[in-house]
């Protein structure tokens, strides 16, 4: 998403120079996002629900036995 803004506001500032020679800061239309605070590590059992939902979503097979 940060990419994306950063392209438009890049877009706006070339077109903005050449027409108006305006543009906000790029920090007043996107602020800062806050960074995630919680660190703590997965469980295994969490890591392992993560793993066979991305394998399901690229369509391979669950192993027999889950």
């Amino acid at each position: 998403m940060t990419m994306r803004n950063r392209a438009a506001w890049n877009t706006g500032a070339l077109v903005g120079a050449a027409m108006a020679g305006k543009l906000p800061r790029y920090d007043e239309f996107f602020p800062v996002e806050p960074v995630a605070t919680d660190t703590t590590p997965q469980t295994a059992a969490q890591l392992e629900a993560a793993l066979y939902a991305l394998a399901a979503s690229w369509g391979a097979d669950a192993p027999s036995g889950t």
